[in-house]
């Protein structure tokens, strides 16, 4: 049976500075992997030769995987060594999701009205659910909350291989079933960052978004050159190409001084940061951070324990293909974390706690903001 995969990446380097390295996972892992993991996916784990692979394959191609942590070698066999979710899979994790997602919601829902008066103390012109949204949902859920629970040695947010770069990786296979899961969900940042600011996006999967990361990333594969043409135009007569640092230096001075370059500002109210020469998103500043991580104090002690028991349970629990396969259990833990808390944001909107981001055609679900960090 030929599958196809889909391939996540959770980077701990800087993604444009490695773009030409040949062993960055980026290089290697595609459409030119799928017949491999396709032959490792059909048999019971334990069951696929690492020599027969080789003679069908390729021994580089293989031991390349070995190398990026795709694929583990005990003896002749071949397993996972990286979470990988196949369609048989989807069911399990689809029913795990939804009854634990509403559960901690309830636990979650009586501090919603002490988040609430947090986020009324902003005062950066949004309302208090929009700001939940991308507090609660976004800065919290998917930043220093998991870094709670890596604290707590519950999920891995590390892995550093033989390249000397430091990711993590997940693997689904293209299927409806798991598509549902993991692109409806509202778990997924883009962020183009340095140490001064972020342009930012948060919500599902379910499409392509029109946001900075994106374009950048399309730019370090020379592509989207229709999608994004003016932009990247912008991008190469202003800068001489996708230099994220000399943008992001013209967003703080622009947030800081009202003033940025011309091309910058036309590049802000292209992808929806900016309208009629203002910024128009939610701006969080470094003076907001003692609110927000009352905010996260607020959610440790709420969660903390019910959430780090339910991941150690679940993460070797659930009958899925990465147990089988022997996956390191925290890698496991992370992207089950990642399911179950898109779906608590998916109820924080659905009970109306939080903003619901608009859905755009051919992008997906999101809303946008800008992080100041000095």
């Amino acid at each position: 049976m030929k599958r196809e995969f889909e391939y996540f990446l959770f980077e701990n380097f800087e993604a444009d500075q490695e773009a030409e390295n040949l062993r960055n996972p980026r290089k290697i892992l595609g459409k030119g992997t799928d017949p491999l993991l396709s032959e490792i996916a059909q048999l019971p784990a334990g069951e696929c030769s690492y020599a027969a692979c080789c003679h069908k394959f390729g021994q580089e191609q293989i031991d390349s995987l070995i190398a990026c942590g795709v694929l583990r070698l005990e003896k002749d066999a071949l397993f996972f060594d990286s979470p990988v979710f196949l369609r048989k899979d989807a069911e399990i994790l689809r029913e795990a999701v939804t009854v634990e997602a509403k559960a901690i919601t309830d636990i979650l829902e009586p501090s919603i009205s002490q988040l609430s008066m947090c986020c009324a103390e902003l005062k950066n012109g949004f309302s208090v659910k929009v700001n939940l949204y991308h507090i609660l949902c976004g800065m919290l859920l998917d930043g220093h909350f998991f870094d709670y629970l890596s604290g707590m040695g519950v999920v891995s947010t590390s892995r550093w291989h033989p390249s000397g770069l430091d990711y993590l990786t997940v693997i689904y296979e293209k299927c409806g079933e798991l598509r549902l899961l993991s692109d409806g969900l509202l778990c997924s940042y883009n962020r183009l960052a340095n140490d001064l600011c972020a342009l930012e996006s948060f919500g599902d999967a379910d499409g392509n978004r029109k946001d900075f990361y994106r374009l950048f990333r399309l730019m370090e594969k020379e592509k989207g050159q229709d999608r994004f043409r003016e932009e990247k135009y912008l991008l190469c007569e202003t800068f001489g190409g996708a230099d994220k640092s000399k943008l992001l230096f013209e967003v703080l001075s622009l947030i800081k001084t009202g003033k940025c370059l011309p091309a910058v500002m036309t590049l802000l109210e292209n992808f929806g940061y900016a309208k009629a020469g203002e910024i128009s998103v939610p701006v969080y500043l470094p003076e907001h951070r003692p609110i927000i991580m009352e905010m996260e104090a607020i959610v440790e002690e709420c969660l903390g324990e019910v959430m780090a028991n339910m991941l150690l349970t679940l993460s070797e629990a659930l009958p899925i293909t990465s147990a089988e396969h022997g996956v390191n259990r925290l890698e496991v833990a992370n992207e089950i974390y990642h399911l179950f808390f898109g779906g608590i944001n998916e109820e924080l909107v659905r009970r109306g706690h939080v903003a619901a981001p608009e859905y755009l055609p051919g992008q997906g679900r999101y809303l946008k903001c800008i992080e100041v960090y000095q």
